[in-house]
């Protein structure tokens, strides 16, 4: 009976995460301190030929410097990993409760989006946080392939 609540209980803890890290301000989270000892004219040399929009915004070391440049690309990887658990776990959950594996896909992979859509809505009220379209995206994708890697590692052990 416990082992049935294990990964409802482990999907809602893990939703606490993303809220807890969504109701923390920028400054909280920024980690540009420790990524200022990559700011040196070798790394900028390596990264400056990269450049891209996100959000409407350039993304570059000759805009943020190598710290800002390499924090955009952490947070970004934060968002697909929080997110890959999230679809796991909730893939997971509705596997559990609900049979029809099509219908699990569904209803796991609209929870991410929604939750995704609450996560970015949460930042919003949150102070100096920008929600973005673009995160909801990526989260949604993290999700997706959390949902995938699930999905591949069950029937990969099935034929075991």
């Amino acid at each position: 009976m416990i082992r049935k609540y294990f990964f409802p209980i482990l999907l809602v803890l893990w939703a606490m995460v993303i809220f807890f890290f969504s109701s923390q301000t920028y400054e909280e989270q920024s980690i540009t301190p420790f990524l200022e000892q990559f700011n040196t004219p070798y790394w900028y040399d390596k990264l400056s030929g990269i450049s891209f929009m996100y959000g409407g915004v350039e993304v570059s070391t000759q805009i943020a410097g190598v710290n800002g440049f390499l924090e955009f690309f952490l947070r970004k990887g934060a968002h697909l990993f929080i997110f890959f658990v999230f679809g796991l776990l909730t893939y997971r959950v509705w596997g559990l409760f609900v049979k029809n594996s099509v219908l699990s896909f569904s209803g796991a992979l609209l929870c991410v989006l929604f939750y995704a859509s609450a996560d970015e809505l949460h930042q919003k009220l949150t102070g100096d946080r920008t929600p973005l379209w673009q995160d909801v995206v990526l989260d949604t994708f993290g999700g997706l392939l959390g949902i995938f890697c699930f999905l591949f590692f069950y029937r990969w052990r099935r034929r075991q």
